[in-house]
């Protein structure tokens, strides 16, 4: 299933509306009125004699305005400098922020323990970002020794105070049972409080358990229904989950045309599976005009991304000479290439290709396809 949901910088919070005097409080508020009004160089101009006196709401909105660059280059190290003394007076979010310029390395250089020792402040207070941060960092050792139950204690107060991705980390321990003891029915249970918040991963695993009975009844309308809310957010593997699905009539009516338009917003975003898919959709005219050309397309870039099925697809068009001149030489090529990428088909059509090709083409063909696998193997990209 999908991978751990990662860190992400500083949230900007409220500001700071907080004062000691009528006289203070009421330089304080013009500088408010003119940052809601965006006009951010009154509000700097009004808040920093005030900072400089010690002033702490007005070192943390200072704080903020280089943080997030507002009316001022973005300047992550002075940002810190006025974060720093409310964060050392107990303010929650200047800590939390602390932790995130120390964490990311933004203007300073990357510092773990002290974002962690900032993280855990933060979190002590029941900020729920921090905690799931905090989570992260024990279970990477980013600053500290890796210690996955301390993790899972950060991630389960995250998520019971509602922290989506924390909802999702959690959830993904109890799906891989790696840290605890797997549990398909918490599994699910912290999907689904991710998934209603729209976290498009935690749809997608709540998706596929559904659809293959993990940890519950095998549910098809339910697994479309996780598929198609986390499709609609443009996850490229739900979109192809919901297009396999409309394909081959599972849980839906089959409907090719429906399967067609999935595929596709799937494969212009580079899935290969859902490529080939494609490309068989138009190689055999259903759900639309059979277009051999289309289909060629298709299976090559699913081809150049290493997908073996679309290899020996590809081929195929090359040796009927279908939506592309014909060659046996490309098709030996291209079965050759599936073949060696563990594709019984592949091999196999690359025996039958043989017996209608002269030596000298064959070793022609092989080499190509073993031209084309070491420079596949070696550039980690697609050719």
């Amino acid at each position: 299933m999908i991978a751990f949901f990662r860190k992400y910088p500083a949230y900007v919070p409220a500001l700071v509306a907080v004062w000691a005097s009528s006289a203070v409080a009421d330089d304080f508020q013009e500088g408010i009125e003119a940052f809601n009004n965006e006009d951010y160089a009154t509000a700097l101009a009004i808040w920093s004699p005030l900072a400089e006196d010690g002033d702490l709401n007005a070192m943390y909105n200072i704080g903020l305005i280089h943080d997030e660059g507002l009316g001022v280059d973005m300047d992550k190290a002075r940002a810190l400098k006025w974060y720093l003394p409310p964060a050392a007076a107990g303010d929650v979010a200047a800590r939390f922020n602390v932790a995130t310029i120390y964490d990311f390395g933004q203007g300073v250089p990357e510092d773990n323990e002290k974002a962690l020792y900032w993280y855990t402040a933060a979190a002590m207070q029941a900020d729920e970002q921090a905690q799931f941060n905090l989570g992260v960092m024990y279970a990477n050792g980013e600053g500290v020794d890796v210690d996955h139950q301390e993790s899972l204690r950060w991630y389960q107060l995250s998520a019971d105070q509602g922290h989506a991705p924390a909802q999702y980390n959690l959830a993904r321990l109890y799906d891989r049972g790696a840290v605890v003891p797997a549990d398909n029915a918490l599994a699910i249970k912290w999907y689904s409080a991710a998934g209603e918040q729209g976290h498009a991963n935690a749809q997608l695993n709540l998706g596929l358990m559904y659809e293959n009975g993990e940890g519950t009844e095998a549910d098809r309308d339910l697994a479309m229904k996780w598929y198609r809310r986390a499709a609609d957010q443009g996850l490229t593997d739900a979109q192809y989950a919901v297009a396999l699905m409309f394909d081959e009539g599972v849980g839906v009516d089959e409907d090719d045309v429906a399967a067609i338009a999935w595929y596709t917003r799937a494969a212009e975003q580079g899935d290969a599976e859902a490529q080939n898919n494609l490309g068989a959709m138009y190689d055999a005219g259903e759900g639309i005009a059979e277009d051999n050309a289309e289909a060629v397309k298709w299976y090559s870039v699913a081809a150049g991304q290493g997908n073996a099925i679309a290899q020996n697809n590809l081929g195929a068009m090359y040796y009927a000479g279908e939506g592309v001149e014909e060659s046996k030489i490309e098709a030996y090529k291209w079965f050759f290439i599936s073949g060696e990428l563990g594709n019984d088909d592949g091999r196999e059509n690359r025996q039958i290709t043989a017996k209608s090709m002269r030596p000298g083409d064959i070793l022609t063909a092989k080499k190509l396809g073993r031209e084309w696998l070491e420079k596949f193997e070696n550039s980690g990209t697609d050719l």
